[in-house]
């Protein structure tokens, strides 16, 4: 079987994490790169996790380095409350041996596509800086990805400083997701759906067993990731059971996951209340972006249920 040629554009990042191994446990992808970005922790740890996530699932990808800061705002919120210590739940990695390439993210997104020539699938699932500055150093970009799926967005939000109306990857880095929904097509992944498609429990308790059974790094790490998702889920009340960046990877593998509405899409750059809100417009406007609409959370549950056995019984 041919496989298809795709880069995960990233933060990680507790869900980014799980989103890497999902997209390497199924036969269909090679990830060709790790293109790392500021986001959910700031650039030093997403850069090091990309590259000890590289190593910890035997991918073999180019991990190549992005964006410190966003385009024009600061960077000024993390989100390792949620993400704990270092990004990944507070699991330490062993220093990594792999070195990253000597060239930036954009460029090596924009080499990478040009190489498959409109075979690649870019995901990003984290703040868009490093997507928007690849479309502005390479304005033909476009016309060699096959597809540009992003975890961000949605019909509603999570940053209390916006009413909840922007989504914590847009709102990083407005300026960034606004050029990019203007320049590609988007599939858009966002909170409604990702919310929809939250793991319960059980499920946790199952991948958690799956993993104990394991003997290898990747399985240990997924059983402490899985442990620390569980115990910050239902006993701290964070979201970490809501696996928000593995649904885009899932929407990939298995079109049975999300169901997509068209519409015109724009955001919110301007700093003002609803400064990262994805405003939908379903009337009026020629559409330009793929909203996710329907979840199928039981599929989805099993998918992530399966990779965890996929490393167990590597």
């Amino acid at each position: 079987m041919k496989r298809i040629p795709i880069i995960i554009d990233c933060d990680p990042g507790v869900d980014d994490s799980y989103a890497i191994a999902l997209a390497n446990s199924h036969p269909g992808f090679e990830i060709v790169a790790l293109t790392a970005v500021e986001g959910n922790v700031p650039a030093v740890l997403t850069r090091y996790n990309c590259l000890c996530l590289d190593e910890t699932f035997d991918i073999g990808a180019k991990v190549a380095y992005g964006a410190t800061v966003p385009l024009v705002r600061p960077y000024f919120r993390e989100e390792s409350v949620t993400h704990g210590e270092g990004g990944v739940g507070g699991i330490q990695f062993p220093e990594p041996q792999k070195q990253p390439e000597e060239k930036a993210a954009w460029d090596v997104i924009y080499e990478e596509a040009v190489k498959y020539n409109g075979e690649l699938v870019l995901f990003a699932v984290g703040p868009l800086t490093n997507i928007a500055t690849a479309l502005r150093k390479y304005p033909d970009l476009p016309k060699y990805l096959k597809k540009f799926v992003i975890m961000g967005g949605g019909t509603f939000g999570n940053v209390t400083a916006t009413g909840a109306k922007a989504e914590f990857n847009i709102w990083v880095d407005p300026l960034a997701a606004k050029e990019v929904f203007e320049k590609l097509e988007v599939y858009m992944v966002g909170l409604n759906a990702t919310h929809a498609a939250a793991v319960e429990a059980k499920d946790f308790d199952e991948m958690i067993e799956i993993t104990s059974k394991g003997t290898n790094r990747a399985s240990d790490f997924l059983n402490k990731l899985s442990k620390f998702s569980k115990e910050n889920s239902f006993e701290r009340g964070q979201d970490n059971n809501v696996i928000h960046d593995a649904l885009a990877i899932a929407s990939e593998i298995n079109p049975d996951v999300v169901k997509y509405e068209k519409h015109y899409v724009w955001v919110e750059d301007r700093e003002i209340e609803n400064v990262g809100e994805t405003v939908i417009e379903k009337e009026g406007k020629e559409p330009n972006c793929w909203v996710a609409m329907d979840v199928d959370q039981p599929l989805f549950a099993q998918m992530m249920i399966d990779c965890c056995r996929y490393y167990a019984e590597k």
